[in-house]
């Protein structure tokens, strides 16, 4: 006589399997989706990284020029100041 395998527990195990392999294709499509976000995230924040190393490089620029008349006089025309009886002119032409 030969013994049959219980069909129910066969059932069982493959149904097992199918949920385990679901379970994994989801788990890896989150992963990516995960991934991909931090992704993105890291080259926005390198960006603005290169962005504030060039600030800085800007600023230790500033701090090495030496401070003498032509230094004084440029960034004080940056910031809006002018000689006594100079006149200014702007154009806007263009923007």
């Amino acid at each position: 006589m030969t013994k049959k395998k219980p069909v129910r527990a066969n059932l069982i195990i493959r149904a097992a399997f199918v949920l385990i392999f679901i379970f994994l294709f989801v788990s890896v499509i989150n992963l990516q989706v995960t991934m991909n976000d931090l992704r993105a995230e890291r080259d926005a924040l390198v960006e603005k990284m290169e962005q504030k190393q060039d600030e800085i490089d800007e600023l230790e620029l500033r701090i090495a020029t030496p401070v003498d008349e032509e230094f004084i006089e440029r960034i004080a025309r940056e910031r809006g100041f002018r000689k006594p009886n100079e006149i200014i002119f702007k154009y806007d032409i263009g923007e």
